[in-house]
């Protein structure tokens, strides 16, 4: 959990953590066993360690960033507030450009997300005792006034120029616009339908769909490439399907509509609804489903987690053995492309 580098005979003491927050988005599959630590208790003895090993300044490179206020998977003011003795800390997760900023004693900096800034941390110490003396973070723009680095672009000639040619690869022609905001857009039904022919071909047919759009927005008509379909689906999941009640699947929704951003839909399910607009019943081809009615429901995995703590009570379904949670190995992005080129 730490390291100390030797620099002109300065003791820097490093540690890494990450996010106790990786549970909620990623299934035990894929975390392989791995689980996250509590980071407060991982930090109090990596820093007692460190200065045990009699270091000069202790740096934490954490995959948690900045917020005004500590979330589940962002703990860092609690973290630093918690644990003296960490001298700085340098952020992540959050994709945010945030040069500098003090939490508690320690020195913050966080370099924004995908090179977009650079970030550079000065030291300064005693040249004779070692002691430190001051600490400054700052971050610059990685923009047009730096020329890309010739040895790494000649090393990866040959990736890139695979990855354009697979990205240029056209899938389809819309002939008209697809709406890709508001719950019930087009977008979201053709993913679904995406879904649904995947899981069918893979031995998973399921009666509904549990999906969003991840913010598409609308789509021009015109011819498609993959990189559009990696713009739609910027993340990849794989599709996971579980058992669930008619009663169950209305606490999922219901859940679900609480969150003003979200477009998910149950598909080809319908919503009865009161007038307060909460769902009171589920309707399947025009008609109302009884509450015991049980139906095979497809998720992505990051939703099935719990799409970071905003779908509990689904992730809380999932855990249960009635669920018969399977693993289909159906991956989202794959399954659209597929789609699209069989259908348009």
């Amino acid at each position: 959990p730490w390291a100390v580098k030797v620099v002109a005979g300065i003791r820097i003491g490093l540690i890494g953590l990450t996010t106790p927050g990786l549970p909620f988005w990623l299934s035990p599959k894929q975390l392989g066993g791995v689980i996250p630590l509590d980071p407060v208790e991982v930090l109090k003895k990596s820093v007692a360690a460190l200065k045990a090993e009699k270091v000069n300044a202790i740096v934490v490179m954490g995959h948690m960033g900045w917020r005004a206020g500590d979330d589940f998977a962002n703990p860092v003011h609690n973290l630093l507030e918690t644990v003296e003795g960490v001298d700085v800390y340098l952020a992540g997760h959050t994709h945010q450009d945030q040069p500098s900023w003090m939490t508690g004693k320690t020195l913050c900096t966080q370099a924004n997300y995908y090179g977009i800034h650079c970030g550079r941390v000065d030291l300064t110490f005693d040249a004779d005792t070692h002691k430190l003396l001051n600490r400054r973070a700052f971050t610059v723009l990685m923009d047009g006034r730096f020329e890309l680095d010739p040895v790494v672009m000649e090393m990866s000639r040959p990736d890139l120029a695979i990855s354009d040619e697979h990205m240029a690869r056209k899938v389809g022609t819309f002939k008209e616009p697809v709406t890709g905001t508001g719950r019930g857009n087009g977008m979201v039904r053709l993913f679904c339908q995406a879904f649904d022919g995947a899981l069918k071909r893979q031995g998973h047919p399921v009666d509904g769909i549990f999906h969003g759009s991840f913010s598409t927005g609308d789509v021009v008509a015109g011819e498609k490439t993959v990189a559009d379909c990696w713009d739609w689906l910027p993340f990849e999941n794989e599709l996971v399907v579980g058992e669930f009640s008619a009663a169950d699947l209305i606490k999922i929704v219901a859940e679900d509509r609480k969150d003003a951003r979200s477009d998910r839909e149950l598909w080809p399910f319908e919503m009865a609804t009161g007038a307060d607009g909460s769902v009171t019943n589920l309707l399947r081809d025009g008609k109302p489903v009884a509450p015991d009615a049980r139906y095979r429901i497809a998720f992505n995995v990051f939703d099935a987690q719990s799409a970071g703590q905003k779908l509990m009570i689904l992730r809380g379904l999932m855990e249960q053995s009635s669920t018969k949670r399977t693993e289909t190995g159906v991956f989202t992005r794959g399954a659209l492309i597929d789609y699209l080129l069989e259908r348009i």
